[in-house]
């Protein structure tokens, strides 16, 4: 039977006890899906990590020129990922190199681990699968890898660093080796409970340098524009950041009380020599190099004593004999070691399977229990806005017919208004226009006076010129008459100057001697005088 199917079957086997022996829910604020509970007792002296300059030589790595990613993707994806951790302490720790790494497993398969060293902390990050790290950060720089090729560096604040020179190069192979090896060590070694002393003494240097990744994020527009772009194109990988935060903010107040009653935490210790450190290869199950007795090499056994050449030769013999017995002896223990470390692992992997699928069942039962919960209240809720909405519908149908009512009585009343003032309206144009027909009456009745006027001086001028034309022709009839007169009064007096003529000549005779008195002239003769 292979590995694989070995931790098949274990996982196998702990989903059945897992579903044949479920608990009961937890609360909302239950530990994270892979969390141990913290350790409160008091810690013993945790041993640093060793810095760059003492961590092996690893094979190198090239430099990629070109991005595939765009230069703040791999940071912001850290910073994300450590967001959704919040401030919650470590799932668990592991025993790796003679020190203690934190490990977060987020409920989506992504990973940070973190290291205590003497400069300060390390931290890993893993996508979900992967593994390798996708960033490692120390207190001076963070390093971005894709597909085991360095992409970026970055200060400490997360901005782009691209003059790095070949120092940091080598540091950033040392970095992906370790961070392999520290990967396989969360997944497949013994996990253990994180101290909360240690986490109480020591969270400070992780949380600070989220922080100032998060205030370098929201004063670099060209970092906030790509992660508004990023949370965009992101949301459902957002929306389970979210959740896992929410449910470690809410475990953190949880567990505070704890967390702040534990013992102090004492010093860091120094890295522990490299001799003590353990070698990837060995941890797959490579012999070790053969030894002598005491440790010793068999050739320098073989050179021991001179007490005789045949006795040194067969003393020779004979412990080259031991030696190759000795190492086969070493050879069969490290492979039952090997075989011990692997079957070890296994039933650690089944054991951290078990956890976490009977986490994952819990939580999952939780999720069921509160979505049943939440669709009770929801109905509930719904219920009774359902009744507040009839209730409000009713109140607003009476409020309409009231608002109806008084909108029909306002414009009853403006009706009436407006049918008063019409009235008025219309009393006021039938005034003006009596008093247009009053006025037009009366400039009828001065235009007939005035044309009466007219014409009663016309008949006046007319009577006057007509008497005076009378009185011409009366004037004219009178001198006409005088002349007639004058005329007959000159006949007259001629045919008196002529009878007296003829009665003068007839006289003359008798009474020459005795002449007439003279006659007053134009008086002519009375014919009966």
């Amino acid at each position: 039977m292979t590995y694989r199917h070995l931790l098949l079957t274990a996982a196998a086997t702990s989903l059945v006890l897992a579903a044949c022996n479920q608990k009961a829910a937890g609360p909302v604020t239950g530990a994270p899906i892979a969390s141990l509970p913290l350790a409160e007792a008091a810690p013993p002296p945790e041993a640093a990590a060793p810095p760059a300059s003492e961590l092996p030589p690893a094979p190198p790595i090239t430099r990629v020129s070109t991005l595939r990613q765009p230069a703040y993707s791999y940071i912001d994806d850290a910073y994300d990922l450590g967001d959704a951790f919040a401030d919650s302490p470590p799932d668990y720790t592991v025993d790796y190199d003679g020190v203690q790494p934190w490990v977060w497993r987020s409920s989506g398969g992504d990973y940070r681990v973190v290291e205590q060293t003497s400069y300060g902390e390390r931290e890993y990050f893993y996508h979900d699968g992967a593994d390798d790290p996708f960033l490692v950060r120390d207190v001076d720089y963070s390093y971005a890898y894709d597909n085991g090729q360095l992409v970026e560096v970055y200060d400490s604040y997360g901005r782009p660093y691209p003059n790095y020179g070949a120092s940091l190069l080598a540091i950033a192979a040392q970095y992906l080796y370790r961070g392999q090896h520290l990967h396989d060590a969360a997944i497949h070694d013994q996990r253990q409970a994180a101290y909360a002393a240690d986490w109480r003494a020591r969270s400070q240097g992780v949380l600070s340098a989220q922080q100032r990744w998060g205030q370098e994020q929201q004063g670099n527009p060209e970092w906030r524009q790509f992660h508004e772009q990023h949370v965009q194109r992101q949301q459902p990988v957002q929306a389970s950041f979210q959740q896992e935060r929410a449910q470690r903010q809410a475990y953190v107040q949880r567990i505070a009380p704890v967390i702040a009653a534990a013992p102090a935490a004492p010093p860091l210790r120094e890295a522990p020599p490299a001799g003590q450190r353990r070698d990837f290869a060995q941890d797959r199950g490579a012999p070790p190099p053969a030894a002598g007795p005491q440790g010793r090499p068999a050739q320098a056994q073989a050179q021991a004593g001179n007490v005789g050449q045949q006795r040194a030769q067969a003393e020779a013999a004979s412990q080259v004999r031991d030696a190759a017995g000795r190492q086969q002896q070493a050879q069969q223990q490290a492979q039952q070691q090997a075989q011990a470390r692997d079957q070890q692992r296994v039933q650690a992997d089944a054991g951290n399977r078990s956890r976490d699928a009977a986490q994952q069942q819990a939580q999952a039962q939780v999720r069921n229990q509160q979505q049943a919960q939440a669709e009770t209240a929801n109905r509930t809720r719904d219920a009774a806005q359902q009744q507040q909405q009839a209730q409000a519908q009713r109140q607003q149908q009476a409020q309409v017919q009231h608002q109806q009512q008084a909108a029909a009585q306002a414009q009853n009343q403006q009706r009436a208004q407006a049918d008063a003032a019409n009235r008025a309206h219309d009393e006021v144009q039938r005034q003006q226009q009596a008093a247009n027909r009053a006025q037009t009456e009366v400039a009828h009745q001065a235009q007939a006076q005035s044309q009466a006027h007219q014409a009663q001086a016309q008949a006046i001028a007319q009577q006057h010129q007509a008497q005076a034309q009378a009185a011409v022709q009366q004037h004219q009839m009178a001198a006409q008459q005088a002349q007639a007169g004058a005329a007959q009064h000159a006949q007259a007096a001629q045919a008196a100057q002529v009878q007296h003529a003829q009665a003068a000549a007839q006289h003359a005779v008798p009474a020459a001697a005795h002449p007439p008195a003279p006659h007053p002239p134009g008086k002519p003769d009375d014919p009966k005088k």
